[in-house]
């Protein structure tokens, strides 16, 4: 099923505020753009089994083989890298913490920075 991309705009505020305006998207829609940072939502993927930041995040962290995934899992992996090579400051996942929390650490250990905001 293929879903058209959001149109959705932010408003500028206040220039003096530093407020940048943004803009949901999808991942297809960025293909050959940059952008200062990117946030991949975690989605289920099509056959509403398996949720894809979840199962790439196996193959990020080092836990799982990228020749051994399934291929769902690797046509996913290969759709987060398409938006995971977009922006020039800032790539950010968001994954449910009951999903990411057995990454946390070999994330760390590889340089990821992982935030869990329900504590802030």
């Amino acid at each position: 099923m293929d879903l058209p991309a959001p149109a959705l705009e932010a408003q500028a505020a206040d220039p003096e505020q530093d407020v940048v305006l943004s803009r949901a998207g999808s991942i297809q829609s960025a293909k050959g753009e940059t952008h200062a940072a990117t946030l991949i939502l975690e989605c289920l993927e099509r056959s509403g089994k398996k949720y894809d930041v979840h199962e790439v995040l196996g193959l990020l962290s080092g836990q799982r083989e990228a020749s051994r995934a399934l291929v769902t899992v690797q046509r996913a992996a290969q759709l987060v890298f398409v938006g995971a090579t977009r922006p020039t400051h800032l790539l950010a996942f968001a994954a449910h913490c009951t999903r990411a929390e057995v990454y946390v650490e070999a994330m760390t250990a590889r340089g990821w920075s992982v935030q869990d905001i329900r504590a802030l």
